[in-house]
């Protein structure tokens, strides 16, 4: 599903209007601006009960080897968004 079609899908649910339904979306998940990457850059997990949690990790700064030129490389400490559903979510998914 898009981003298009979930604001579509939303509005007939929800009977929001497309316009309202995407600026809460976009208030929400914008990269770099919505509230769940803002919340994530302070250091803050967010949790959407029933849902999951987003939450940083972090990958330690390491040694890789170039496969072009067959040199070591050191790669800098690197923090990722990662997600973890909720046990409710997994149920859901899991039944047929």
């Amino acid at each position: 599903m898009t981003k298009t079609e979930l604001i579509e899908k939303l509005a007939e649910v929800t009977g929001v209007q497309k316009k309202d339904v995407r600026a809460v979306i976009d208030a929400l998940a914008r990269p770099g601006k919505g509230l769940i990457s803002t919340s994530l850059k302070n250091g803050e997990n967010v949790i959407i009960s029933g849902f999951g949690t987003f939450h940083i990790r972090v990958r330690k700064a390491r040694k890789a080897r170039n496969p072009k030129t067959g040199e070591s490389v050191k790669v800098a400490d690197r923090i990722y968004p990662a997600f973890k559903p909720a046990k409710s979510l997994k149920q859901a998914l899991r039944k047929k």
